[in-house]
């Protein structure tokens, strides 16, 4: 019989943690927009935040230009031949 309890306390378990994943989604349909309406939510977050590593890329890139340029140009500074007469 005590087998049967432990039957019975587990199934009871189940149903409660069925009954709170019910409430809980309802309570999210009820807080959450409509499929479509996430769906374009999701999108604006996707863009903002490509927009934003895009910027960052740029500015990476920039700063790396002009390093560059700055190296290149002691070089050539340095490698240029001054006539003498």
């Amino acid at each position: 019989m005590a087998g049967k309890k432990e039957d019975l306390k587990t199934e009871t378990l189940e149903e409660e943690i069925e009954e709170i994943r019910g409430s809980i989604g309802r309570l999210m349909e009820k807080l959450l927009p409509p499929k479509d309406v996430r769906d374009e939510v999701v999108r604006n977050i996707y863009a903002i935040e490509l927009s934003f590593l895009k910027i960052v890329k740029t500015l990476i890139d920039y700063k790396v230009n002009s390093l560059e340029e700055k190296t290149s140009d002691k070089k050539k500074k340095t490698s240029k031949k001054i006539e003498v007469e």
